[in-house]
């Protein structure tokens, strides 16, 4: 008995210790992004003419000191420190709340009105919001969010910025005007109580306010916020290589009901993904992982362990080890709105609402366990969409694009999003993968199948999903030219297309590096492999790109295919964002330019097998045929024996014990393919036995035992992991389960 206990012990041991080998981790959501310092030495230049869009500190005379936003965004302004932005010992959350957009009062109409050369001032931080005064303090309030009408005070300031004295290096800033929202009218009207103009004014105490008299006005100098945080792109750069200027088309109209004519935006705190409905339509053996709790995670990892075993138990596997898919579940599960970038998304909430595994079958008995990811496809930080140049039209005129609104504004989705667990394997070439019944880009374009390409064989919409919960799109887009080279997309690789919902089609990081993209340098620090910052639809993995100055990194020898992958060490085969020189026709021009990819386009994934594939939208609920994949209530299959009708088990299988997380009592079932001596037992983590369920001659069949938390002295054992070994004949299943108290 001493020699078994022993022997068990070893055996938990190892399975306590063993860590996968390779280092996959996810990068820093942006909630910490903003805790980080720059480490940037900054010196500030003053900008030389004021332009529509241009992106400012603005720093008072002194040096010392530039107008700021508050922890929360709204409310007055502060002055912060210009030192500690010099240093590079300020946070990113301090650079950013520092920098500023100015917009021409007509930016979003210019279509049809001229530039003001008069400017509303937003907070790099938050684009719906805009600076107004409360009194004579100068403070930030929501202007054009959907929640602006439920301020007290909905109203903005515009401001006419003149040379101090001629100087062509500082500047006053003079609110000339003010605008009030008016509820009967649903409009901002001009403020008739603004009588006269006031100048903005750092005073002594640090306050900022507005003063009536001119020559109290406080001289500014308009630094160029992007050479501190670089948040454009340029004409010529890579993300904008034909040099497309910047599109004074309309701002396109938020989407309503083509029945109704009713606004198809909701409150976040209505959010669908957060309803009863939503959470009741999940199976109840899937419904103890939804949510961001210790005892979620618990159960999503149990869940997880009874995947791994019926594909093992069916001679199949996982793609990836466990550790991988739990990584990325807690990383999208980790972010947080930490900016009002979003027609309706609240600061400090979440994007990224549930992450669960199933586990079902399709009607053949094929198995297909999935990890399902319900988000509101909405990026943490701030997007820059008010500076693509080019961005889609809204289709809305004849005249072709000149003649469309275009999309600069984004909102909240819902988006049920299903990455498959299973290794389905890799295809040997592109067309080995069928899209017949989804189309394709080549396909929409008539391209002879002879053409298809890693580029044009590809998703006409999403490809596959990023760590912080947004879709990625094809680098390519529908006219089959890199998004880059359309000038379609933010500094951030984003943009968002007809629908107002954001996409990524291309590596702000590789384009940049500008410390606030999805992922970045400081997430290097200490490792040995670039970060896991999505997963494609076809199940394979996505990592940052190799950079180009850290210490050589696992696999940085191993050359990447044309899909943007490889296989190396333990880690599988897996895709990479990669750098590539491309050269590409759009219009009567030839380009050449270094292309970021983030995901090429074509699955290297073998994809025909995998049941509801690109669907990611929430009535897969209602659709027989796909709702067991994103575990609709009734569907759960979590064990093989759920397959085999009742008839005798054909193999010795141990299941994983439900309810996991438990407290106080757990079941656990087993099948005997044939009469054997079985042996249960719980034993702590160090391996210590703790409790034995059965040590007896059983007969073949179906068996189920419980455990309620208790030793073989009749005590209750405290919280924590346990694991039960059975034992039958020289066959041996171990599961880990975890007591709660």
């Amino acid at each position: 008995m001493y020699t078994h206990i022993i022997k068990v012990s070893l055996i938990l041991t190892c399975i306590i210790r063993i860590s996968f080998a390779a280092d996959v981790y996810v990068p820093k959501p942006f909630k910490m992004v903003l805790e980080d310092a720059t480490n940037k030495n900054w010196t500030p230049s003053s900008i030389s003419t004021v332009e529509n869009r241009s992106h400012l500190v603005f720093i008072d005379n002194t040096g010392s000191y530039c107008l700021k936003a508050g922890s929360d965004i709204q409310g007055n302004l502060v002055a912060g420190d210009v030192n500690a932005l010099k240093s590079g010992t300020a946070t990113y959350g301090d650079a950013l709340r520092s920098m500023f957009q100015l917009l021409d009062l007509n930016t979003t109409t210019l279509a049809t009105d001229d530039l003001t050369g008069t400017y509303t001032i937003h907070p790099e931080l938050a684009s719906y919001y805009a600076i107004d005064t409360d009194g004579v303090d100068l403070t930030i309030r929501d202007k054009s969010s959907f929640y602006q009408t439920e301020q007290s005070t909905s109203a903005y300031l515009v401001f006419t910025i003149s040379d101090a004295a001629q100087s062509s290096v500082s500047y006053t800033i003079k609110a000339s005007s003010r605008y009030v929202y008016s509820p009967s009218v649903g409009a901002y009207e001009l403020d008739g109580d603004w009588s006269q103009s006031q100048w903005v004014k750092l005073n002594t105490d640090l306050t900022i306010t507005l003063t009536t008299v001119e020559t109290e006005a406080t001289a500014w100098t308009l630094a160029n916020a992007r050479e501190l945080i670089d948040v454009g792109v340029d004409p010529e750069s890579d993300f904008n290589p034909g040099a497309t200027s910047w599109q004074p088309n309309s701002f396109a109209s938020y989407p309503t009901d083509a029945n109704t004519g009713e606004l198809q935006v909701w409150d976040y705190d209505e959010s669908p993904l957060k309803t009863d409905q939503f959470y009741n339509s999940i199976d109840d053996d899937y419904q103890n992982q939804l949510g961001h709790s210790e005892a979620a995670s618990a159960a999503a990892a149990a869940v997880l362990d009874v995947i791994e075993q019926n594909l093992t138990t069916l001679g199949q596997s996982m793609r990836y080890n466990k550790d991988t898919y739990i990584a990325f579940r807690e990383g999208l599960l980790s972010n947080n709105f930490g900016s009002i970038d979003l027609y309706n998304s609240v600061l400090g909430e979440r994007t990224v609402e549930h992450v669960y595994f199933t586990s079902s079958y399709d009607d053949a008995e094929a198995y297909h366990p999935f990890m399902v990811i319900a988000t509101h496809n909405a990026p943490s930080g701030p997007q820059f969409l008010i500076d693509v140049a080019r961005p889609p039209g809204d289709n809305c005129c004849e005249g072709g694009y000149a003649e469309q609104n275009v999309t600069r504004n984004s909102i909240l989705e819902q988006k049920l999003i299903k990455i498959p667990i299973k290794d389905y394997g890799l295809v040997a070439n592109v067309t080995d993968n069928d899209l017949n019944v989804y189309s394709s880009l080549a396909m929409d374009e008539n391209v002879a199948e002879s053409e298809w390409d890693v580029d044009n064989h590809a998703s006409i919409s999403s490809t596959g999903v990023a760590v912080d919960g947004v879709i990625i799109y094809p680098a390519s887009n529908n006219v089959l030219i890199y998004a880059t080279l359309a000038a379609e997309i933010t500094s951030t690789g984003i943009h968002v297309g007809r629908g107002m919902g954001f996409h990524y089609h291309a590596d702000g990081h590789g384009f940049n590096a500008n410390g606030i993209n999805l992922y970045n340098g400081n997430d290097y620090v200490g490792r040995s492999h670039p970060p896991i910052i999505g997963f494609v639809f076809d199940g394979i993995a996505l990592f940052g790109k190799y950079e180009d100055d850290p210490d050589e990194m696992d696999g940085e020898a191993e050359d990447l295919d044309e899909y943007g992958g490889h296989s190396h060490d333990d880690y599988g085969y897996h895709y990479h964002a990669f750098y590539a020189t491309a050269e590409q026709q759009n219009g009567p021009d030839t380009y050449t330019f270094g292309q970021n990819f983030l995901q090429r386009g074509a699955f290297k994934g073998q994809i025909n097998d995998i049941p509801g594939f690109l669907n990611v939208n929430t009535n897969q609920f209602m659709d027989d045929d796909v709702k067991r994949y994103v575990g609709g209530t009734g569907t759960s299959q979590l064990d093989i024996a759920d397959k085999d009708n009742g008839q005798m088990p054909k193999r010795f299988t141990v299941y994983q014990n439900y309810p996991n997380p438990f407290n106080p009592v757990t079941g656990l079932r087993y099948d005997l393919h044939s009469d054997k001596m079985v042996r249960a037992a719980v034993y702590d983590a160090s391996g210590r036995l703790i409790r034995t369920l059965v040590s007896s001659l059983q007969d073949a069949g179906q068996k189920s035992l419980t455990w309620n938390g208790v030793n073989d002295q009749g005590q209750t054992v405290s919280a924590g992991v346990y694991f039960c070994v059975i034992e039958a004949g020289p066959q041996r299943q171990i599961i880990k389960m975890m007591l709660l108290k």
